[in-house]
């Protein structure tokens, strides 16, 4: 499950983001593209738990999924996707060079002094 090394690396962003050691963070809004392969509930489960005792400790996520897009390799078309691997909208073949899709964005955090 690669969504502990995803929420570790994402605590460990927002925290060093933090300027204070009295900052405690409420909502988190990240980007996800459909072709990372994140599943999201277990990206916020795996977030919660290694949270806790943090100043994340509570802190809502929010998961904004992103189309794909894919280059076919046999005509060329562009087209988007909402899955790991998409079919060409013009001629079918399945996958093609990814454009975009397989990044995770961290777009806010909202936090509160306490």
């Amino acid at each position: 499950m690669h969504e502990v090394a995803l929420a570790r690396d994402l605590l460990k962003h927002v925290e060093s983001r933090l300027d204070s050691d009295r900052i405690r963070v409420l909502r988190i809004d990240i980007a996800v593209g459909a072709a990372a392969g994140v599943i999201a509930d277990s990206l916020r489960l795996a977030f919660d738990l290694l949270a806790v005792g943090t100043r994340a400790e509570g802190a809502e996520i929010f998961i904004n999924s992103l189309p794909a897009r894919s280059r076919c390799t046999e005509c060329g078309t562009i087209f988007e996707f909402e899955s790991l691997i998409g079919n060409c909208t013009e001629c079918g073949r399945l996958g093609g060079e990814l454009l975009s899709g397989s990044e995770i964005t961290l777009r806010s955090i909202e936090v509160a002094d306490v």
